[in-house]
């Protein structure tokens, strides 16, 4: 199996990278930030940007190879928490840019490959965000109500090629991107982070912890597999029940 992942450096995208490279696969990490880990053999990481056509075609060439590239996880993405009557253009067009013009392009480059070669798997990083509101974080939720549209129209355009397309949405994720949300909303509440997040998760998520990245991981490992070849179009929420409740 041949992987690509975007937003490979750290969080649910390096877990992701080293879930499909321990089951095996040869796996290429894209990232617009260095990474100085330790990987294995079968992980090849490089930096580049996903809003940049010509980045992505070239990684996606380096993870086909000479077979086609099988999986590709649209992770890369960006947060900005500001309220909205205070926000202006230029932060929500580099959320857009990232999210999801940076989705649609990752997404593009490989579904031409996964076209030609006869098939494939699409994956994408969504959000709770995306399935309601967060206050504070506007151009998030629109972008990632974007990524889940765009995954469901793809998923009904490429199905004749064999291509399925997938989004995973998930809640509270232990990343250093939530960790640095959480400091900015707790910072402006005059709270501890600590205190707001155990707050969080006591009031709204009935498993009462944080997810862990590898979490993520596993679920992007199942839909990649033979299992899920009847799934697409589907956006599955990783959130210990939050939206449930």
């Amino acid at each position: 199996m041949r992987v690509l992942v975007t937003g490979a450096a750290a969080g649910i995208g390096d877990a992701t990278a080293r879930r499909f490279a321990t089951d095996g696969a040869q796996v290429v990490a894209l990232d617009a930030a260095e990474s100085a880990t330790e990987d294995q053999p079968n992980l090849r990481r490089v930096v580049g940007d996903v809003t940049d056509p010509g980045h992505l075609a070239a990684a996606v060439e380096l993870a086909a190879g000479d077979h086609g590239l099988d999986v590709c996880v649209a992770n890369a993405g960006v947060s900005l928490m500001e309220d909205f009557l205070e926000g202006g253009t230029e932060s929500w067009e580099r959320v857009m840019r990232v999210n999801l013009l940076g989705v649609m392009l990752t997404m593009q480059a490989a579904a031409r490959s996964m076209v030609e070669r006869g098939g494939g798997r699409l994956l994408a990083t969504a959000s709770i965000a995306g399935l309601h509101g967060e206050p504070g974080s506007s151009a998030y939720c629109a972008s990632k109500a974007g990524v889940i549209g765009l995954v469901k129209t793809l998923a009904v355009e490429l199905a004749p090629h064999g291509v399925t397309v997938n989004a995973v949405a998930p809640g509270q994720i232990d990343t250093g991107m939530n960790a640095r949300d959480l400091e900015t909303v707790a910072c402006a509440a005059g709270r501890s982070p600590r205190d707001l997040l155990d707050e969080h998760l006591e009031r709204r998520v009935p498993a009462r912890r944080l997810g862990a990245p590898e979490e993520v991981a596993a679920l992007f490992a199942y839909l990649a597999s033979d299992a899920a070849a009847f799934i697409t179009g589907e956006v599955i929420r990783i959130d210990g029940g939050e939206l449930a409740s």
